[in-house]
């Protein structure tokens, strides 16, 4: 029994040509996917760049308001500092001109009590006396104006007393502020020319309720020149 083989060949030139023509097939593919793939790129990158750009101008607008804002702030703020120097400047102003308006009225105050009948009697005249006390009533703020009335022009000295009349536990009391420690005694001594102003503080005793204010102008030497009585007005509780 006979076997019969069958061998086949391949020539080179062939098999040359087949890898020739899968390595052409190759390249043509990498060029399809890179050149499909570098499109889907370039259209990704254009989408980007076209957003980046849309970005750059929103961010140019919130640049300009921002620039804007800061402008209107420092205006305000140079508006504010305008505003508050010319309020220092009228406060400054208006008490300046309170100061010669207050200068005037004591000349005028002086000169009317030296031209008025029997001033030529009087060495020192208590032109004007204010009192409020406290919001809590403990303390009576004073303010006194006293006046000269010689015409000599000379220097007038001596004190001020006060004398508060007043209840205490029912009962009417009179208290020397002095001598009660209710004011420093040197807080109402005087020396002056023309005129003096006092401003000042009286403590009341715990419980005490004033009434009157007795006000006796003294000179250095013992002679009481001036006396007047003042009511004291109470804040209501």
């Amino acid at each position: 029994m006979s076997t019969n083989i069958v061998v086949k060949t391949f020539r080179s030139d062939r098999l040359k040509t087949l890898l020739i023509g899968l390595g052409i097939l190759a390249a043509v593919a990498l060029l399809s996917a890179y050149y499909f793939g570098r499109h889907g790129l370039q259209v990704q990158i254009e989408q980007l760049e076209s957003k980046l750009s849309e970005q750059d101008v929103r961010n140019g607008l919130q640049q300009v308001r921002i620039d804007t804002l800061e402008f209107r702030i420092a205006e305000l703020t140079l508006g504010e500092s305008v505003s508050e120097l010319a309020a220092t400047d009228l406060q400054a102003v208006v008490v300046q001109q309170q100061g010669k308006i207050a200068r005037l009225e004591s000349e005028a105050i002086y000169y009317r009590n030296l031209m008025s009948p029997g001033a030529g009697d009087r060495e020192v005249f208590i032109h004007r006396v204010d009192l409020l006390p406290s919001d809590d009533n403990r303390f009576l703020n004073y303010e006194i104006l006293l006046t000269h009335a010689d015409p000599d022009g000379a220097h007038t000295v001596g004190r001020i007393g006060l004398t508060l009349a007043g209840i205490v536990e029912n009962r009417q009391t009179l208290i020397d502020a002095g001598a009660s420690g209710l004011i420093e005694p040197e807080a109402l001594e005087y020396d002056f020319r023309y005129f003096q102003n006092f401003a000042g503080q009286l403590r009341l005793p715990e419980g005490f309720q004033p009434a009157t204010l007795l006000l006796e102008v003294t000179s250095d030497a013992g002679k009481v020149l001036e006396q007047q009585r003042f009511d004291v007005p109470i804040r209501e509780a």
